[in-house]
């Protein structure tokens, strides 16, 4: 269901996205937030796009884009 999803947002792998790959999903976030979605400013964007922090789970839930991922597990 969310590779029907992530292709009609024109993401660039949506066949390859595994969302239980959590370096995957996070790449995904930051891809939705910087293309689609513009919640922040780019330059209040940095928490996002460190995906390897250990903070990152932080910066994810103050975002809207939480929802996503309650909504693709849903789906499966």
């Amino acid at each position: 269901m969310f590779r029907r999803k992530l292709t009609a947002l024109d993401y660039h792998n949506p066949n390859g996205f595994d969302c239980t790959d959590e370096t995957q999903f996070r790449n995904c976030i930051v891809w939705l937030e910087d293309q689609k979605i513009r919640h922040y400013k780019i330059e209040d964007r940095g928490n996002l796009r460190n995906i390897p922090s250990s903070d990152w789970p932080i910066a994810y839930q103050k975002h809207p884009a939480t929802r996503i991922r309650k909504s693709i597990m849903e789906n499966e």
